[in-house]
């Protein structure tokens, strides 16, 4: 009698295993579609990034102001053909934003930020200063100040263009 229970057991693990394992099978065959989109893809984006210029947003400040500000800026980079966000140890532009609350009392309702763009060489190298801007904002003027100092990281790429060798 315990040898059929046994026997019924292995029989029923089997069957309950048998899609588990298909499943995992499925995955681990090659899917060629899927191989050359990853391909194209990967061209793509080394055929943006020879042209592009590495840059890198750095925030420093908890306001949420500066954050949008700051996510704002990176899709802004991620999304274009000149810049790339490199997060690499690589020479690139390094944007360094600092924001605080304009009235600690009421958080929300403006932000005091400051823009300052590095030559960012390697982390054992020092920094070289390129640029900056101090300024206020408000809520609803997030998105035209992203787009402003994207376009000035623009000017200040082309200024220096030559220490990335284009």
């Amino acid at each position: 009698m315990n040898i059929i229970r046994a026997c019924a057991a292995a029989v029923l693990l089997t069957l309950f295993a048998l899609p588990a394992f298909a499943a995992e099978s499925d995955k681990a065959k090659p899917n060629p579609a899927a191989d050359t989109d990853t391909a194209k893809k990967a061209a793509i984006r080394t055929e943006i990034k020879a042209g592009a210029t590495p840059i890198a947003v750095q925030l420093e400040g908890t306001d949420t102001l500066g954050a949008r500000l700051s996510l704002q800026l990176k899709e802004i980079f991620n999304g274009g053909t000149l810049f790339f966000l490199s997060a690499k140890e690589e020479p690139k532009i390094l944007l360094i934003l600092h924001t605080v609350p304009e009235f600690p009392s009421r958080p929300g309702v403006g932000s005091a930020y400051s823009a300052t763009w590095v030559y960012y060489e390697r982390a054992t190298a020092f920094t070289s200063y390129l640029a900056g801007e101090a300024g206020v904002i408000s809520p609803d003027a997030v998105d035209d100040l992203a787009a402003r100092l994207a376009e000035r990281s623009s000017g200040i790429a082309a200024k220096y263009a030559y220490i990335f060798n284009k």
